[in-house]
Protein backbone atom coordinates (compact mmCIF):
# COMPACT_ATOMS: atom_id res chain seq x y z
CA UNK A 1 0.00 0.00 0.00
CA UNK A 2 1.02 3.53 -0.91
CA UNK A 3 1.56 5.79 1.76
CA UNK A 4 1.79 9.57 1.61
CA UNK A 5 2.68 12.48 4.09
CA UNK A 6 -0.46 14.70 3.35
CA UNK A 7 1.38 17.30 6.33
CA UNK A 8 4.45 18.34 7.67
CA UNK A 9 6.39 21.31 8.55
CA UNK A 10 7.89 23.16 11.36
CA UNK A 11 6.19 26.73 12.78
CA UNK A 12 8.67 29.50 12.96
CA UNK A 13 6.64 31.70 15.82
CA UNK A 14 4.02 31.59 17.76
CA UNK A 15 5.59 29.39 20.55
CA UNK A 16 8.84 28.83 22.55
CA UNK A 17 9.70 25.70 20.59
CA UNK A 18 8.22 27.50 17.30
CA UNK A 19 11.08 29.60 15.78
CA UNK A 20 14.23 29.78 12.89
CA UNK A 21 16.68 27.75 13.96
CA UNK A 22 14.25 24.55 15.02
CA UNK A 23 12.72 24.91 11.41
CA UNK A 24 16.11 25.04 9.67
CA UNK A 25 17.10 21.49 12.20
CA UNK A 26 14.54 19.80 10.88
CA UNK A 27 13.98 20.63 7.34
CA UNK A 28 17.49 20.05 6.94
CA UNK A 29 17.14 16.62 8.59
CA UNK A 30 13.75 15.94 6.89
CA UNK A 31 15.58 16.59 3.53
CA UNK A 32 18.55 14.67 4.11
CA UNK A 33 16.37 11.46 4.74
CA UNK A 34 14.49 12.11 1.49
CA UNK A 35 17.46 12.40 -0.46
CA UNK A 36 18.42 9.13 0.88
CA UNK A 37 15.40 7.14 -0.18
CA UNK A 38 16.21 5.42 3.23
CA UNK A 39 12.37 5.55 3.86
CA UNK A 40 11.37 4.56 7.65
CA UNK A 41 12.26 1.32 9.86
CA UNK A 42 9.29 -0.17 8.58
CA UNK A 43 8.63 0.97 5.41
CA UNK A 44 11.67 1.57 3.18
CA UNK A 45 12.75 3.52 0.18
CA UNK A 46 11.10 6.30 -1.62
CA UNK A 47 8.54 8.88 0.57
CA UNK A 48 5.91 11.37 -0.86
CA UNK A 49 5.47 14.11 1.09
CA UNK A 50 3.84 17.21 0.82
CA UNK A 51 5.15 20.40 2.94
CA UNK A 52 2.95 21.85 5.75
CA UNK A 53 2.82 24.91 4.37
CA UNK A 54 3.87 26.99 1.95
CA UNK A 55 3.13 30.70 3.49
CA UNK A 56 1.84 32.11 6.53
CA UNK A 57 -1.45 32.31 7.29
CA UNK A 58 -2.40 35.22 9.50
CA UNK A 59 -6.18 34.78 9.78
CA UNK A 60 -5.97 30.92 10.40
CA UNK A 61 -7.78 29.88 13.15
CA UNK A 62 -5.10 29.61 16.27
CA UNK A 63 -7.68 27.16 18.61
CA UNK A 64 -4.40 24.51 18.91
CA UNK A 65 -1.99 27.11 19.17
CA UNK A 66 -0.80 30.60 18.11
CA UNK A 67 1.95 28.57 16.04
CA UNK A 68 -0.71 27.86 14.05
CA UNK A 69 -0.45 31.10 11.77
CA UNK A 70 3.28 30.80 10.81
CA UNK A 71 4.04 26.74 9.47
CA UNK A 72 5.05 28.77 6.11
CA UNK A 73 8.48 28.50 4.38
CA UNK A 74 8.01 31.89 3.38
CA UNK A 75 7.01 34.94 5.26
CA UNK A 76 3.41 36.86 4.38
CA UNK A 77 4.92 38.70 1.47
CA UNK A 78 6.13 35.78 -0.34
CA UNK A 79 9.77 35.97 1.03
CA UNK A 80 11.86 32.86 1.98
CA UNK A 81 12.24 32.71 6.14
CA UNK A 82 15.76 30.76 6.25
CA UNK A 83 18.10 29.24 3.69
CA UNK A 84 17.37 25.15 3.38
CA UNK A 85 18.76 22.65 0.92
CA UNK A 86 15.72 20.93 -0.30
CA UNK A 87 17.62 18.95 -2.41
CA UNK A 88 19.47 17.45 0.88
CA UNK A 89 22.62 17.93 -0.17
CA UNK A 90 23.54 20.11 2.45
CA UNK A 91 23.84 23.24 0.09
CA UNK A 92 21.55 25.21 2.32
CA UNK A 93 20.71 28.21 -0.12
CA UNK A 94 17.43 30.83 0.18
CA UNK A 95 14.93 29.01 -1.72
CA UNK A 96 13.68 31.82 -4.75
CA UNK A 97 11.12 34.41 -3.37
CA UNK A 98 8.37 35.84 -5.32
CA UNK A 99 9.59 38.38 -7.29
CA UNK A 100 8.15 42.25 -7.56
CA UNK A 101 6.27 42.62 -4.51
CA UNK A 102 4.88 46.03 -4.02
CA UNK A 103 4.59 47.13 -0.45
CA UNK A 104 2.52 50.02 0.74
CA UNK A 105 4.47 53.45 1.62
CA UNK A 106 6.92 52.88 4.65
CA UNK A 107 4.53 53.90 7.53
CA UNK A 108 3.83 52.34 10.88
CA UNK A 109 1.64 52.58 13.55
CA UNK A 110 3.10 53.08 16.97
CA UNK A 111 2.10 54.19 20.28
CA UNK A 112 1.70 58.03 20.64
CA UNK A 113 3.99 58.69 24.00
CA UNK A 114 1.81 61.70 24.43
CA UNK A 115 -1.14 60.44 25.12
CA UNK A 116 -2.92 61.28 28.48
CA UNK A 117 -5.43 58.92 29.73
CA UNK A 118 -4.03 55.23 29.42
CA UNK A 119 -7.55 53.78 31.22
CA UNK A 120 -8.42 52.51 27.47
CA UNK A 121 -4.70 51.22 26.56
CA UNK A 122 -6.09 47.42 26.93
CA UNK A 123 -9.43 47.82 25.25
CA UNK A 124 -7.61 49.42 22.28
CA UNK A 125 -5.22 46.79 22.37
CA UNK A 126 -7.83 43.94 22.34
CA UNK A 127 -9.48 45.55 19.52
CA UNK A 128 -6.74 45.76 17.23
CA UNK A 129 -5.62 42.10 18.27
CA UNK A 130 -9.68 41.04 17.26
CA UNK A 131 -9.21 42.09 13.81
CA UNK A 132 -5.16 41.34 13.34
CA UNK A 133 -2.85 38.77 14.10
CA UNK A 134 -0.54 39.80 17.64
CA UNK A 135 0.59 35.80 17.94
CA UNK A 136 3.88 37.03 17.66
CA UNK A 137 3.05 38.95 21.10
CA UNK A 138 2.67 35.63 23.03
CA UNK A 139 5.30 33.73 25.26
CA UNK A 140 8.36 32.65 23.61
CA UNK A 141 7.35 34.20 20.02
CA UNK A 142 9.70 36.45 18.40
CA UNK A 143 8.13 40.00 20.14
CA UNK A 144 7.64 38.39 23.76
CA UNK A 145 10.47 40.52 24.56
CA UNK A 146 8.76 44.23 24.00
CA UNK A 147 7.48 46.24 27.08
CA UNK A 148 3.86 47.63 27.41
CA UNK A 149 4.36 50.55 24.95
CA UNK A 150 5.71 48.04 22.49
CA UNK A 151 3.11 45.40 22.48
CA UNK A 152 0.80 48.56 22.07
CA UNK A 153 2.49 49.45 19.25
CA UNK A 154 3.05 46.16 17.59
CA UNK A 155 -0.86 45.55 17.83
CA UNK A 156 -1.97 49.20 16.59
CA UNK A 157 0.48 48.53 13.49
CA UNK A 158 -0.90 45.23 13.16
CA UNK A 159 -4.26 46.91 12.79
CA UNK A 160 -3.41 49.87 11.11
CA UNK A 161 -1.28 47.25 7.41
CA UNK A 162 -4.82 45.19 7.79
CA UNK A 163 -6.56 48.08 7.11
CA UNK A 164 -4.06 48.82 4.67
CA UNK A 165 -3.14 51.79 6.13
CA UNK A 166 -6.02 53.83 6.55
CA UNK A 167 -5.07 56.84 8.40
CA UNK A 168 -8.48 56.51 10.42
CA UNK A 169 -7.59 52.95 11.57
CA UNK A 170 -3.96 54.91 13.76
CA UNK A 171 -6.01 56.42 16.29
CA UNK A 172 -7.19 53.94 19.17
CA UNK A 173 -8.68 56.86 21.07
CA UNK A 174 -5.42 59.29 20.95
CA UNK A 175 -3.31 56.65 22.13
CA UNK A 176 -1.35 56.12 18.20
CA UNK A 177 0.09 58.07 15.70
CA UNK A 178 1.59 57.51 12.46
CA UNK A 179 5.55 57.41 12.12
CA UNK A 180 7.90 56.97 8.95
CA UNK A 181 10.59 55.64 11.15
CA UNK A 182 10.95 51.68 11.37
CA UNK A 183 10.02 50.66 14.77
CA UNK A 184 11.24 46.96 14.33
CA UNK A 185 13.16 45.71 17.46
CA UNK A 186 15.46 42.91 17.53
CA UNK A 187 13.45 39.38 15.44
CA UNK A 188 10.22 41.25 15.94
CA UNK A 189 9.39 42.71 12.87
CA UNK A 190 6.91 45.22 12.31
CA UNK A 191 5.66 44.34 9.12
CA UNK A 192 4.46 46.35 5.84
CA UNK A 193 1.45 45.37 3.98
CA UNK A 194 1.58 44.62 0.41
CA UNK A 195 -0.04 46.36 -2.22
CA UNK A 196 -3.72 44.86 -2.46
CA UNK A 197 -4.58 46.16 -5.99
CA UNK A 198 -6.04 43.06 -8.12
CA UNK A 199 -3.35 42.98 -10.65
CA UNK A 200 -0.48 42.55 -7.79
CA UNK A 201 -2.20 39.93 -5.71
CA UNK A 202 -3.09 38.03 -9.04
CA UNK A 203 0.89 38.42 -9.74
CA UNK A 204 1.81 37.90 -6.14
CA UNK A 205 -0.17 34.96 -5.78
CA UNK A 206 0.96 32.83 -9.63
CA UNK A 207 4.12 33.92 -8.21
CA UNK A 208 3.65 32.24 -5.03
CA UNK A 209 2.11 29.03 -6.92
CA UNK A 210 5.05 29.10 -9.48
CA UNK A 211 7.12 28.97 -6.12
CA UNK A 212 5.26 26.45 -4.85
CA UNK A 213 5.10 23.66 -7.84
CA UNK A 214 8.94 23.80 -8.12
CA UNK A 215 9.13 22.86 -4.10
CA UNK A 216 6.82 19.71 -4.90
CA UNK A 217 8.93 18.90 -8.01
CA UNK A 218 12.41 19.31 -6.21
CA UNK A 219 11.04 16.96 -3.43
CA UNK A 220 8.94 14.33 -5.80
CA UNK A 221 12.31 13.75 -7.76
Amino acid sequence: MTILVGEVGWPTDGDKNANLNYAIRFYNGLFTRLAANKGTPLRAGNMEIYLFGLIDEDAKSIAPGSFERHWGIFRYDGQPKYAVDISGQGQNKLLVGAKNVQYLPQKWCTFNPNAKDLSKLGDNIDYACTFADCTALGYGSSCNSLDAQGNASYAFNMYFQVQNQDVRSCNFEGLAMVTTQNISQGNCNFIIQILASSSSSSLGISLLALTFLEVLTFLLL
